[in-house]
């Protein structure tokens, strides 16, 4: 039988991983065995997925010590460690949304990083983006925008 966990992503008692995600005297093994402790597989299957999106929309370079700490703030914040879900948008990264600024504009899209000043965006409705998001520069077809300029953010239907 394996070992379950109360995955602290999805809330529930789910399989836990059956070996930390990071290797034993790396930097990171202390965060492998928090997460094979806190967070169930499919979960973790989640982050893995969403992390490939991640890398390729907005073209990470994870040899770049930059690229490196943004894939780890996002991987902390998707799956709830470290304060992550006290973000309340967090719980939709990966995920379609709808999105309604303080200029009025409704926009449904999928949320794919989340920083403490903006929200980065794509596969907007219609692919194009809207007024009042920035496109860019790393990642066709995403865009972000400022927290502060973002009204609502809701599930999509």
């Amino acid at each position: 039988m394996s070992a379950t966990t109360q995955c602290i992503k999805c809330g529930e008692l789910k399989p836990a991983l059956t070996n930390p995600p990071f290797r034993a005297g790396t930097k990171l093994a202390d965060l492998g065995t928090e997460i094979q402790q806190k967070i169930c597989a499919p979960c973790y299957r989640d982050w893995i997925n969403m992390s490939v999106k991640l890398v390729n929309e907005m073209r990470l370079d994870t040899t770049d010590p930059r690229g490196q700490e943004l894939w780890l703030k996002q991987m902390k914040l998707f799956l709830n460690l470290e304060g992550g879900s006290t973000d309340p948008w967090s719980r939709h990264l990966d995920k379609p949304v709808v999105i309604e600024t303080t200029g009025g504009v409704r926009v449904r899209a999928t949320l794919l990083g989340a920083t403490a000043d903006t929200l980065t965006l794509a596969d907007f409705d219609g692919g194009t983006i809207p007024a009042g998001f920035e496109p860019s520069a790393s990642a066709r077809g995403s865009a972000t925008i400022a927290r502060d300029a973002v009204k609502t953010l809701e599930p999509a239907a």
